[in-house]
């Protein structure tokens, strides 16, 4: 090859390497689904109307951030490193699962949940996609939404949560769910990793707490008509008891999460 075509591979190399290193800094992108306004009913709280909590509409991701979508942000975002991470935002089981820094090893998924990450580091992926983490509300509100994949039944999806969150607790696997898609659009939401939400640790027991006679719209909440609030929902007790056992730099194998984001604007009718 003459000197000019090797000098021409040298530039090709160089410029493919930067925009390979270009690719991998910049955030995933990630499918929203649209969950529609609905009410949730809180598992602990008097004092709510019957009809329980009002939730706006607002974006959900269609899937949980991935171990893929969770590289980009470390080899983006070095602090975020599991050698580097802080240890008042993440313990020491952060990423273990990973073989290294930016280095997933042949034995994890690139494409499944990514998990061992602290609270800390999933608001900080959230806020380098230009997302949020969705709030227990939001996210209970979504997660109970499953009337058309269930044939227009709740029954089931009780029967079927209470098989997967004993296989949870069992080691075992249960992944009927993790099938399901919701009304809205929205996978995994059961029967996967449990997953962070922005306000885990908002637990209060009466709708006065504020003193301003406010509810707290950060409650524990069990999504619609299929996750009613009553003292025999235990799959809805088991996240409340999940959520309420965690800290913000726990970092669990059982744990993940996805990004939300507020439902975009109407425009209108001109301007469409």
């Amino acid at each position: 090859m003459s000197s000019r075509g090797l000098r021409a591979c040298s530039i090709m190399l160089v410029l493919c390497g930067g925009a390979w290193r270009a690719a991998a800094q910049s955030p995933a992108v990630h499918r929203y689904r649209t969950v529609t306004e609905g009410h949730v009913r809180p598992f602990y709280l008097a004092g709510v109307a019957d009809t329980g909590l009002a939730v706006a509409a607002y974006q959900l991701a269609e899937r949980a951030v991935s171990n893929a979508d969770f590289l980009r942000f470390v080899i983006a975002r070095p602090e975020w490193r599991r050698s580097r991470v802080a240890r008042i935002a993440a313990d020491p089981a952060y990423l273990r699962h990973w073989m290294g820094d930016t280095v997933l090893g042949p034995d994890v998924a690139a494409s499944a949940p990514v998990v061992n990450v602290s609270w800390f580091a999933a608001h900080a992926y959230a806020e380098w996609s230009k997302a949020r983490l969705p709030t227990t509300a939001e996210w209970e509100l979504a997660a109970g939404r499953f009337r058309r994949a269930l044939g227009g039944t709740t029954d089931r999806l009780q029967a079927l949560l209470l098989e997967t969150y004993s296989a949870q607790v069992s080691g075992a696997t249960a992944s009927a769910t993790l099938r399901l898609t919701s009304d809205d659009g929205v996978l995994g939401l059961h029967g996967g990793p449990w997953e962070w939400v922005d306000d885990f640790n908002a637990v209060v027991t009466s709708g006065e707490s504020r003193g301003d006679g406010t509810p707290d719209d950060g409650l524990f909440c069990a999504g619609g008509a299929a996750l009613s609030a009553d003292p025999g929902n235990y799959t809805a007790f088991m996240r409340y008891a999940v959520r309420g056992s965690l800290r913000g730099s726990y970092a669990l194998a059982t744990l993940g999460f996805r990004t939300a984001r507020d439902a975009a604007p109407l425009l209108p009718r001109g301007k469409r």
